[in-house]
């Protein structure tokens, strides 16, 4: 261990763990374009050739922009489902990671390797810049090494290096932590130039996406066990990035950025319910695939295994981070950087939790977080007096300690490479989906209707997916449900069907991407599409729609309607059932689709 130490302490020793940290992800290399990538190629074009949308290369994160004619119109193209709030918006400001992809659509438009090799230099940058706060803040070089160790290695850098539209969170990260740098700089040394550049570059970290705004959570909890001035001081001293932050966010409502409509995106500001019930289990999840495992990927399907499964995750998840508290207890009590690191951490994660966990929204979390599992492995290495006193509470916090070790040493490095390609798993996924979908020329005249998809990914991004490639799609694209239940299909006349899910429509969180619950349908609503028109029938308690009436302006047999069911993988040809028949379809288990 001297010697592990002693290396760890070298002057090499943290080039040596962020060449390994990237050579790890650098498998990201071999994964192509996918998901939103689509999108980002299509409106990166002069001429996006795409109903509901337009060229806009310096404003790539405006999915949805509340504006009803263009959501009608991507509704109509197969974009977004027949249940789409018209006036939701999912709308992001991020002109300066929009930039970056804005060279490569300028200089390598058709080489994702190109573009994903940028991904690993902004991975590089983001490394840089926690070298520098882990060396600021630690109290021992060595200490600083290994914290960046465990940070390099996380799996969960994976996800983000791999998927080159989730760029934004590298630049975020590399962006935001020099603000923390200069700012510790002036508080603790007196550096004035640090009062207004720390300032100015939030500001400018800002530009790369909301990400950034983590890094107040590290100011705060600066302030609160760093900065020894008095209280008044310290306040004072954050006034300036609190100005920063409110102005930045009335610009970012007046020009009509923001989230709202969505059942999955919530606005803490507009809404602090809703975020609160959403905070209290995406938090814990959140943290629990930082420090341990499961991946917090897979809150969003929890749901879908059964009643309970996701409070027993949450409950799963609450004990893990106790049982590690319990084992930093008395390293809390004595060390402020202890308290700086886990105070960062649990407040970087409360704006994180409002979309859906994911470990590629992770890396101002795990910024603290591996700052905190390097104090503790080094406390067991070096001061095991800071473990706590008795057997019971010792043997907890070896086995903390040890399950830590397993969790980041030994586990995260190869799930790290893995991960890195885990777009290329849901690029094939939505190529094998869209294999299935008529690709001659005919179908430029036709309508695609799908009786149920596995989501709305699967749907949704197909049409993006062939424009971004310069392939024939559809005239028109509509599936009548997602099959996260069964749905069953009960043929009324020879234009109409009665379409039934189990539980109704938008029953699982993973389908309110589009509509929140708080925008209700009411019965007798009528949705008019191109050749198709969705009558509200029935409507649960909670005020979703239990059954639909899709009447169609022509027989279900006619040749200009194409039908498709999801089997196996893909979507394969479906015969409606005859006039008063019914067929259900069962549903997709998500996760043995991934499993496949």
């Amino acid at each position: 261990m001297d010697r592990l130490i002693r290396w760890l302490g070298g002057r090499h020793a943290p080039l040596v763990v962020a060449l390994v940290g990237l050579a790890l992800a650098s498998p990201a290399l071999t994964a192509g374009f996918a998901a939103d990538d689509h999108e980002h190629r299509v409106v990166s074009r002069a001429d996006p050739g795409f109903p509901g949308m337009s060229s806009r290369p310096l404003d790539l994160f405006r999915f949805a922009g509340g504006d009803a004619d263009d959501a009608r119109a991507l509704r109509d193209a197969g974009v977004y489902p027949w249940w789409t709030d018209l006036d939701v918006r999912l709308a992001f400001l991020r002109p300066l990671s929009s930039a970056t992809h804005a060279v490569d659509h300028r200089l390598w438009p058709e080489d994702a390797t190109a573009m994903l090799a940028h991904n690993l230099a902004w991975l590089a940058l983001a490394l840089a810049a926690a070298w520098a706060f882990y060396r600021r803040f630690a109290a021992a070089r060595w200490v600083a090494v290994l914290a960046l160790l465990l940070y390099a290695l996380d799996d969960a850098r994976g996800p983000v290096v791999g998927w080159i539209a989730n760029r934004n969170a590298l630049v975020a990260v590399a962006l935001a932590i020099p603000v923390l740098v200069v700012h510790d700089r002036w508080r603790r040394e007196g550096w004035r130039a640090g009062a207004w550049l720390g300032p100015l570059l939030l500001l400018v970290a800002l530009g790369a996406g909301e990400a950034a705004l983590a890094i107040v959570a590290y100011l705060a909890a600066h302030a609160l066990w760093l900065d020894r001035a008095p209280a008044r001081a310290r306040l004072r001293a954050l006034a300036p990035y609190a100005a920063v932050v409110v102005a930045w966010r009335v610009v970012y409502g007046l020009l009509g950025y923001g989230v709202s409509g969505s059942g999955i995106y919530l606005d803490p500001g507009a809404d602090p319910v809703a975020f609160a019930a959403a905070a209290v289990t995406r938090v814990p999840l959140l943290l629990l695939g930082q420090l341990g495992l499961p991946w917090s990927d897979l809150a969003s399907l929890y749901p879908l295994l059964g009643a309970g499964v996701l409070l027993t995750m949450v409950l799963v998840a609450v004990a893990a981070l106790a049982a590690i508290g319990l084992a930093c207890a008395r390293l809390l009590r004595v060390d402020p950087l202890a308290r700086f690191h886990a105070t960062g951490m649990l407040l970087a994660a409360v704006p994180v939790a409002s979309t859906f966990p994911s470990d590629r929204l992770l890396g101002f979390v795990g910024l603290g977080a591996m700052g905190l599992v390097a104090q503790l492995l080094a406390a067991a290495l070096r001061q095991r007096e800071l473990l706590g006193e008795g057997r019971p509470r010792r043997a907890l916090a070896w086995t903390v300690v040890g399950a830590l070790v397993l969790t980041h040493l030994v586990v995260a490095p190869p799930f790290l490479a893995l991960r890195a390609r885990s777009m290329v798993t849901i690029g094939r996924l939505l190529d094998r989906a869209d294999a299935g979908i008529p690709s001659d020329p005919a179908v430029a005249g036709q309508t695609v209707i799908l009786a149920s998809a596995p989501n709305d990914a699967f749907a949704g991004f197909l049409p993006l997916m062939r424009a971004s490639r310069r392939q024939v799609r559809p005239a028109h694209q509509y599936w009548l449900a997602t099959a996260t239940s069964a749905v069953t299909l009960e043929r009324l006349d020879d234009r109409t069907l009665r379409v039934r899910p189990d539980g109704g429509f938008l029953r699982h969180e993973v389908d309110r991407m589009l509509r929140s619950p708080a925008r209700p349908f009411r019965r007798g609503e009528r949705v008019e599409l191109t050749g198709l028109t969705i009558e509200i029938e029935t409507l649960t308690a909670d005020g979703r729609p239990a059954t639909v009436l899709a009447r169609f302006d022509r027989p279900l047999e006619s040749p200009a309607l194409v039908w498709r069911r999801w089997h196996a993988g893909t979507y394969v040809p479906y015969q409606p059932p005859a006039i008063g028949a019914r067929d259900t379809l069962p549903a997709v288990d998500l996760l043995r689709m991934l499993d496949d």
